[in-house]
């Protein structure tokens, strides 16, 4: 099994590095190994609006085959300029095989979501998962 470690990505614009911090290894079957974008996030953004990258492993159905599973949530937070307060307005959100990209985000921040999501599942780390059927540990 892998061990539970930082995950470093790039950016869309292929020369930035962006770290989501191993906050929790795995504890076993379908139980999730968890990522967040922590390093380099704004101090005041609170972190339930911060982006969040999740692995698990289980067995199929007659325990012939092991399925890996994934999440990655990346809000679109804002900022108000009066309370300064931020908000999630809405989420990119990668679920096993499909991505929600809700149409109503600017296209930077779209293009980002995308680039960090299929970044993060290229991730060496996320391959040995893969390889050896066990989420990180």
């Amino acid at each position: 099994m892998p061990a539970m470690a930082n995950i470093t990505v790039k950016k869309f614009d292929g020369t930035t590095d962006i770290v989501y911090d191993a906050l929790s290894a795995s504890g076993g079957d379908g139980s999730p190994a968890v990522w967040r974008q922590d390093t380099g996030a704004t101090a005041a953004l609170p972190v339930g609006l911060r982006k969040m990258f999740k692995v698990w492993t289980v067995w199929n159905g007659p325990k012939t085959a092991r399925v890996m599973k994934f999440n990655f949530v990346y809000p679109y937070a804002v900022q108000d300029s009066t309370t300064t307060l931020y908000s999630a307005k809405d989420r990119v959100v990668f679920d096993g095989g499909s991505v929600t990209i809700p149409q109503g985000i600017p296209a930077t921040e779209i293009q980002e979501a995308i680039y960090q999501g299929l970044n993060l599942l290229a991730a060496t780390l996320i391959k040995q998962s893969g390889a050896a059927g066990y989420a990180p540990t």
